[in-house]
């Protein structure tokens, strides 16, 4: 089982403090050690250079936004609604609207959405990538600490669906039914676990090993069960068909981005050290192309 283990309040208070424009205090952790060498120092990033620099999994450890997050979520029950996600909250504060096509955070129209990041939809504008200030899009931050924290709900939601469209492509059948286990029971984590570390592109950044921890994890009773006595749906069978599989992967990534989008400690989990901070997100042909070649 995967445990995330958080800075007591009383470390948290005992931190120095700084103050974003939104008047959210923010701890921070003490600063990070750089190196003198001059050769490494050229090649360390502006952290708040969005515009040049972003995303680096380095910025994300320099601008300690773990510390960042866990204090937003600390204050959170100030800034959100009760049956509001942690996500779809901190993600209407840092935006300084509800959601796509909103002018403000009251309004309220039809054609104002609010922000969710819990669906495996890629082309949905409800979880959008964040952008850097004085940009002209719909989803602007006002400091690199916002944008962090943006984009590693972006880049998550974004990895889990691009996944989860791989996988249910025509042509990563074989893949999967290549990857059962004869000799053990199979379960749809257990064939996912399999499958990311083999097929996956991104092990460089550990997105692909932070999702496998991630899937690990119980859903509990944040996100709907798999019905139970159904095999299709509980893929513990191995004579089901591709196709039934395909779909039991499916239903498995998307309670775990649910419970990720849902439960603000596992989101934390599978992000920190940055491992969701990198450019250039994963795209499907590419990932497709790995489950069909593979």
């Amino acid at each position: 089982m995967f445990v995330v283990t958080l800075p007591s309040l009383a470390v948290l208070l005992a931190l120095p403090t700084y103050t974003l424009a939104s008047g959210i205090p923010v701890v921070v952790s003490p600063g990070l050690n750089l190196s003198s060498n001059p050769n490494v120092t050229a090649h360390i990033p502006s952290c708040t250079n969005l515009t040049n620099n972003a995303p680096n999994p380095y910025c994300y450890t320099k601008l300690q936004e773990t510390a960042y997050l866990t204090n937003w979520n600390l204050t959170s029950p100030e800034l959100c609604a009760p049956d509001e996600l942690w996500s779809t909250c901190y993600l209407r504060s840092v935006y300084g609207k509800p959601g796509p096509n909103c002018t403000s955070l009251t309004n309220s129209t039809t054609t104002c959405a609010q922000y969710n990041c819990t669906t495996l939809s890629l082309s949905t504008p409800l979880c959008p990538e964040p952008t850097p200030p004085n940009s002209t899009h719909n989803a602007t931050v006002a400091t690199a600490e916002a944008y962090y924290g943006a984009w590693s709900i972006y880049a998550l939601q974004h990895h889990i669906a691009t996944w989860s469209a791989a996988l249910a492509a025509n042509t990563s059948t074989a893949a999967i039914l290549a990857a059962l286990n004869p000799r053990l029971p199979n379960t749809a984590t257990s064939l996912l676990a399999t499958l990311i570390p083999k097929y996956g592109l991104n092990s460089s950044i550990n997105a692909d090993a932070a999702l496998v921890t991630l899937l690990k994890l119980p859903t509990g009773s944040a996100v709907p069960q798999l019905a139970e006595g159904n095999a299709r749906l509980r893929g513990e069978s191995s004579s089901l068909t591709g196709p039934q599989w395909q779909e039991a992967l499916v239903i498995r990534l998307g309670q775990v981005l649910d419970l990720a989008m849902r439960r603000f400690e596992t989101f934390l989990g599978a992000v920190k050290g940055g491992a969701f901070s990198a450019v250039g997100l994963e795209g499907v042909g590419n990932l497709t192309r790995s489950l069909r070649d593979g």
